[in-house]
């Protein structure tokens, strides 16, 4: 990439474009000897921009020329282009015969967009390329059990009310986090042993424990808030957390995504103004629609459900959406020993 003192551009920008239109390649304007802005080809930065604008890392806002030079309002002839200072007052785009050719912006803006461009890219497939991997991924199975099994009774709030599925820390450290008893951990308490003991003794413990176990490199918790008795917090957070949540009473079957504690705010395409939430509710899912809006970072479900939507296996939309999980996270739940009884719990720590 050549390089051309900002006073030398200012001469002749003309010339600049031109180069830029007939080469293809960007001139870096440099001001006592130190990079201040890139005139490139309006096409590349219209690609750049494509991708910037899908990248799902938001934390650093995109940077603003500041130039601090009076230009005129309005078209400025640089014959043959027509030069449109934006009100920035440092970037600019050059037009010839109406149109655009090539634009200026600084450097900081240009990195800017250069690596969220490079983030999106990453996850980006030609159609055909999806299309392969999309009928790869159809023909691959659920690990174990699934969990798409268990949205009927999840749904009616049986055997659980509260579903969470998380990455990292081991079972027993995640029960002891949420508040569970360490002596019925170590005692090796078992779901069935709790159900029997109510049926024996006429208590109500069933839905008063926290069920736990791995499966497929996650840990796996299933309990019903009663009096909010776990306490939920892991620290550090955990890598990843999924939780799903039904509230037959109030018709709310709600899901969410942690990655390291930040909320993945999985808002649907439909909605505008009130575009984050704490949740979302699985009632909002239409087989045939994609429910994640491109740009959120959650747009990669649209893929796995509707692999899920095609394979047909299940004719409700939560067990769906379920399938949809598991085939995109691996999520597995052990059916025979949750129905049995066969799986470890403990109650909430006593206090």
């Amino acid at each position: 990439m050549d390089n051309v003192e900002l006073s030398d551009a200012l001469a002749d920008f003309a010339g600049l474009v031109r180069r830029v239109e007939e080469t293809g390649k960007r001139v870096c304007v440099v001001e006592g000897g130190e990079p201040t802005s890139v005139l490139l080809p309006a096409a590349e930065l219209a690609e750049l921009e494509h991708f910037a604008q899908r990248a799902r890392d938001g934390a650093r806002h995109r940077p603003r020329s500041r130039s601090g030079q009076g230009h005129p309002f309005g078209p400025d002839p640089q014959a043959p282009y027509i030069r449109y200072v934006h009100a920035d007052g440092g970037r600019m785009t050059f037009v010839r015969d109406r149109v655009v050719v090539a634009e200026l912006r600084s450097v900081a803006e240009l990195d800017w967009l250069e690596d969220r461009a490079r983030t999106a890219r990453q996850g980006y497939m030609p159609p055909k390329q999806a299309a392969a991997f999309e009928e790869f991924l159809a023909r691959q199975g659920p690990v174990g059990d699934g969990m798409a099994w268990i949205a009927g009774s999840w749904r009616c709030q049986e055997p659980f009310t509260k579903l969470v599925f998380i990455k990292g820390p081991t079972a027993e450290d995640v029960a002891l986090a949420y508040g569970a008893d360490p002596q019925d951990i170590a005692d090796g308490l078992l779901l069935h042993q709790v159900e029997e003991r109510d049926a024996r003794e006429g208590t109500d413990d069933l839905t008063r424990v926290l069920a736990f176990g791995e499966e497929n490199g996650w840990t796996w918790l299933g309990y019903h808030d009663v009096d909010h008795a776990f306490s939920r917090s892991l620290d550090p957070p955990p890598e990843q957390r999924i939780t799903l949540s039904a509230t037959m009473a109030k018709g709310i079957y709600a899901f969410s995504y942690f990655e390291d504690g930040v909320y993945q705010n999985p808002f649907p395409i439909e909605d505008g103004a009130e575009d984050r939430r704490d949740m979302y509710e699985l009632i909002w899912y239409t087989p045939g629609e994609a429910p994640f809006a491109p740009e959120a970072p959650l747009s990669f479900l649209n893929l796995h459900l509707r692999i899920a939507e095609k394979a047909n296996n299940w004719p409700d939309n939560i067990a769906l959406f379920f399938e949809g999980l598991e085939r995109a996270f691996g999520l597995t739940l052990p059916r025979k020993a949750i129905t049995s009884g066969n799986v470890r719990c403990a109650h909430p720590t006593r206090r």
